[in-house]
């Protein structure tokens, strides 16, 4: 039984459920061609693809990319230098440090533009596949000038096989700009965070790994003075593995205590008279917190060499194996000069 018998309703009294469906292939087709591409955003695209990225902030995105490529080189490896040689749990610090957080900040631009080259080399190869498909559109005979009707047949299922690509490149490539755009804006974002840091912490320009790793001791430091606070906030006594954390630094647990125990006992003092003076805006508050670390951090920042001394190490940063401004290399060139001269003397 052929297509063209079923327009017999005599022929179609004992059909099954599966072969009336064939009967209303043109009503498919008409519903298939006539649904507009709704969830597409190939018009939109069209007419603006980006919405918020224009050439002046692409530019400034780019301009101020090549400083921040350049600082990625230090951050290559995964830890820094003390905490590979004197934290062999690997334990994860908070980010009491400018320099981590702009670690932080290089680390998710990096992770975005890795993204965003490799959405436009897929962005790209489905364009120049579009074009291709386009094509082969074109090329299509016309089945006007055809009188074999079953090369006509394969004619259309080929025309409607290439049109289903062209309008699915057509929908990736419109949908694509949209997360092109948001990883952009993120690089942005990142961008202006790293300048208002450098500039409200004073850091220059020229900054290095060196810069990054001396300011780890004492980041370390504040952190485990820190996790001490918290312990005794939690459960009155210092933790185990905060213990170990001032012992990697070459703090004593037992001075560490001495300090947090006298700390917490003055914020108690404080919120005492506070609670009787009615006057909350003498409470020690989120900037005395950071005053109290900051001061064990200078207390205690050259207390690691007790620790490395007890190890066998000379220090924890190997000046050969760092990224370093021509600012630091002159600076500890001339500092070895300076200890030379000192030697010979001695």
């Amino acid at each position: 039984m052929t297509i063209d018998d079923f327009d017999n309703k005599e022929n179609t009294k004992n059909l099954t459920r599966l072969e009336k469906g064939f009967i209303e292939k043109t009503e498919i087709d008409s519903i298939m061609e006539n649904i507009p591409m709704i969830f597409s955003r190939v018009e939109t695209v069209i007419n603006k693809p980006f919405k918020v990225i224009d050439d002046k902030k692409l530019a400034k995105i780019q301009g101020r990319l090549k400083e921040l490529n350049e600082k990625m080189y230090i951050f290559g490896k995964r830890d820094s230098h003390s905490t590979r040689k004197l934290m062999t749990l690997q334990m994860l610090t908070s980010a009491d440090s400018t320099y981590r957080i702009l670690k932080q900040i290089l680390a998710q631009i990096e992770k975005k533009q890795t993204a965003i080259s490799e959405s436009y080399l897929k962005l790209k190869k489905d364009y120049i596949r579009l074009n291709e498909i386009k094509l082969d559109l074109n090329n299509i005979p016309d089945n006007e000038t055809i009188e074999d009707i079953s090369i006509k047949e394969r004619n259309d299922i080929k025309k409607e096989k290439l049109l289903n690509m062209r309008n699915k490149k057509q929908i990736n490539i419109s949908n694509s700009f949209i997360y092109l755009e948001g990883a952009l804006k993120e690089i942005g974002l990142l961008e202006d965070a790293y300048e208002q840091i450098k500039k409200n912490k004073n850091i220059p320009d020229d900054w290095d790994e060196l810069d990054f790793e001396r300011e780890e001791i004492v980041s370390n430091i504040r952190s485990a003075f820190r996790n001490c606070i918290r312990d005794f906030l939690c459960s009155g006594r210092i933790g185990m593995g905060t213990a170990e954390y001032f012992e990697q630094f070459g703090i004593s647990p037992i001075e560490a205590t001495f300090h947090v125990r006298n700390y917490i006992e003055d914020c108690n003092d404080k919120m005492r008279k506070v609670n009787s003076e009615k006057d909350y805006h003498r409470l020690p508050d989120y900037d005395n917190l950071h005053d109290f670390l900051n001061e064990m951090a200078t207390l205690y920042k050259n207390h690691y060499k007790k620790a490395c001394k007890r190890i066998g190490l000379d220090d924890v940063i190997s000046e050969d194996f760092l990224v370093m401004s021509l600012k630091n290399q002159e600076s500890l060139l001339k500092l070895k000069e300076e200890n030379n001269e000192n030697n010979e003397d001695d």
